[in-house]
């Protein structure tokens, strides 16, 4: 149990090399926890809203639920990812309302480009190489339908992924935040050696 807390919290023990292979790690298994919610979300909104919802902008019909759908996954993605990686990627000690907006906005960019964006755009090329419906069932599991918008959302989940880790190391985590163990050895060790030159003098 304990290098399994090593794992996931840091540990002073760790290399630098070790450390970032930890936060890696730790970034891939916070991706997919985010993603098991976000896909429970999506799941469950399909089982308990059966109405199809539609909009037609500038003559091209757009499936309204998809985007909420993709909205209310997208929330609780957001709350869900901003903690993990606050307690175990990045290991922040800032202030959670700052970090927390930061943290919604790249999502908000992300979301808006990839998650939106992108999602449709890979619907409307999936539905012109098709020539079906996005909403037609590819296969079924039991009584489920696995149609095409779940293969797209699938494939889309790795864009934004890489698109987030970016957009928090760049935008929200603050490095003057993060516990940094390798750090530490040297700050001892220039306080120890501040502390032998005061002695002397």
């Amino acid at each position: 149990m304990g290098i399994v807390k090593k794992i996931v919290f840091g540990d002073p023990s760790f290399t630098e090399s070790q450390e970032k292979k930890r936060k890696l790690f730790m970034y891939l298994v916070s991706g997919g926890l985010t993603t098991v919610a976000n896909w429970i979300v999506y799941i469950l909104f399909d089982l308990l809203v059966k109405s199809d919802m539609s909009l037609s902008v500038f003559g091209f019909e757009f499936s309204l639920k998809i985007a909420v759908k993709q909205i209310v996954g997208w929330i609780v993605a957001v709350i869900v990812a901003y903690f993990l990686n606050r307690i175990t990627v990045f290991r922040s000690k800032g202030s959670i309302l700052r970090e927390l907006l930061a943290f919604a906005g790249a999502r908000v960019l992300s979301f808006v480009v990839l998650e939106l964006g992108v999602m449709y755009l890979m619907v409307w090329i999936c539905e012109l190489i098709t020539k079906v419906p996005v909403e037609t069932p590819m296969t079924y599991i039991g009584s489920f339908a696995f149609t095409y918008d779940y293969l797209v959302k699938l494939i889309n989940c790795v864009f934004v992924v890489i698109a987030n880790y970016v957009l928090s190391k760049l935008m929200v985590f603050k490095k003057k935040d993060m516990v940094d163990y390798n750090a530490q050895p040297a700050q001892k060790s220039e306080e120890a050696s501040s502390g032998k030159e005061a002695a002397d003098a």
